[in-house]
């Protein structure tokens, strides 16, 4: 028998109902236990001679090692790890593009991150450029899938821009895993919708920060007037249509330490209201971090674990972080095959770098394209967390994936001191308990 020893990513957790259970965070299993095998899966992860091994029978064993909870060296498994994302990240076969064809809005969101927005339009010689790059890329490289995404500012401002390039992509032949739009959901309106369907978009994002009372405040119009009542309207005729779950909709409600409450109320009113199977209402979480937020709005990683497990023990809602999942995601920001597209044709790696000129890294119409080699190689490279001793000892990392890549490039260069950490990590059992309830509800 190889020498075995219990795992660093194994937890065992004892619910309040004295359900027990084995996570292993490397394979992401949950295995619910018997009492006694609870008792000697104790014994044995406190046994560091691991003599108490011989209590376990081979099969038990056997299934052990295949969850990865007796392991030979837990350092290999992280290298292991590491090969996967790497491998993930250089592959040719799927671009991530994210297209801004303006940085114009219609809103003044009184958080705003677009510090650096800048005037004009995607040009025709920037469609072009965008649309030989692919076929370069296809042609050369391999280049099978694109996962598109259309930003802005509002990018239904140019909305004839995202139908034609849209158009044109999908003639391409390639594999279209996503086309997501985000918008503010302000022209979301059924001549705009007709030809969004027209151009083969299948996710909308639209954001409501709850009622008209507290949505008009902090996402009016530049002149100041509300936009509830015209998003909702935009909304009840898309539901009233012949298009009716022509896309995916997902309803952004930012919330923060001001509007918590107001999630609960939107999300029950909009699910009434629409009655759709594909339409989600989530969180989106202002997360506290040391660049534009403070204690007094923002939420810390504790206090977003404690509203997850608030809205399902009080309200019934579930939301997508009960149990940690996309283990093999990797973010735009670190991958060469990733890019924000903004209107002059310009590139960046994050959607909170756009407009920002120091955090430009090449341009579409430059035949070389990229072109700041060692900013890009800092995002790549430089903030590798599986570079990062205290990440490499870490539990939670499999289910981490070392948090925003971007607060992480804050930490490294710039001095801050971002937690980019899981919201699983020291709250497992609290997770793992409300996921329980579910399984056995």
């Amino acid at each position: 028998m190889t020498h075995l020893k219990w795992s660093r990513f194994n937890f065992l957790v004892e619910t309040s109902k004295h359900r027990k259970y084995l996570y292993n965070s490397y394979s992401n299993s949950l295995i619910a236990l018997e009492d006694s095998l609870y008792e000697s899966l104790q014994s044995l992860s406190r046994d560091d001679g691991m003599s108490n091994i011989t209590a376990f029978s081979e099969e038990e064993i056997k299934y052990l090692e295949k969850i990865y909870a007796l392991v030979e060296d837990d350092d290999i498994l992280v290298d292991i790890l590491h090969h996967q994302s790497m491998s993930r990240l250089y592959s040719k076969k799927t671009l991530v593009l994210t297209i801004a064809p303006t940085q114009s809005c219609n809103f003044a969101c009184t958080y705003c991150f677009e510090k650096w927005r800048q005037s004009g339009t995607l040009s025709d010689q920037t469609e072009n450029a965008i649309i030989n790059y692919i076929k370069h890329l296809k042609q050369t490289e391999g280049l099978e899938n694109i996962n598109l995404t259309w930003y802005g500012g509002e990018p239904l401002l140019q909305y004839k821009r995202v139908i034609s390039l849209a158009k044109r992509i999908e003639q391409l032949g390639l594999n279209i895993n996503e086309n997501l739009l985000i918008t503010n959901g302000y022209f979301f309106t059924p001549e705009i919708i007709k030809e969004l369907v027209d151009a083969k978009i299948t996710e909308i994002q639209i954001t409501l920060d709850g009622f008209k009372e507290i949505h008009d405040i902090r996402r009016p119009l530049a002149n100041g007037k509300g936009t509830f009542d015209t998003i909702i309207e935009n909304l009840d005729n898309y539901y009233n249509s012949s298009f009716r779950d022509a896309f995916a909709i997902a309803i952004r409600v930012n919330i923060d330490n001001r509007n918590y409450k107001s999630f609960i109320d939107i999300y029950k009113w909009l699910n009434d209201r629409y009655k759709s199977k594909r339409l989600i209402v989530y969180p989106g979480v202002v997360v506290l971090d040391e660049n534009d937020c403070n204690a007094s709005t923002c939420l810390s990683r504790n206090a977003v674990t404690d509203i997850v497990l608030d809205l399902f023990t009080k309200y019934g809602i579930i939301t997508e972080e009960l149990y940690p999942d996309d283990v093999n995601i990797e973010c735009m920001t670190r991958s060469p095959y990733s890019m924000l597209i903004g209107s002059q044709g310009e590139i960046y790696k994050c959607y909170e770098d756009l407009g920002n000129k120091e955090l430009i890294v090449g341009n579409i119409n430059d035949p070389k394209v990229w072109s700041k080699y060692e900013l890009i190689a800092q995002y790549s490279v430089g903030i590798d967390h599986y570079n990062d001793p205290e990440c490499r000892k870490c539990s939670y990392l499999p289910i981490c994936r070392g948090g925003c890549p971007i607060r992480r490039f804050e930490n490294v260069y710039k001095g801050r001191h971002n937690d980019c950490c899981t919201p699983f990590k020291g709250r497992i059992k609290d997770y793992i308990e409300l996921y329980s309830e579910i399984l056995n509800s």
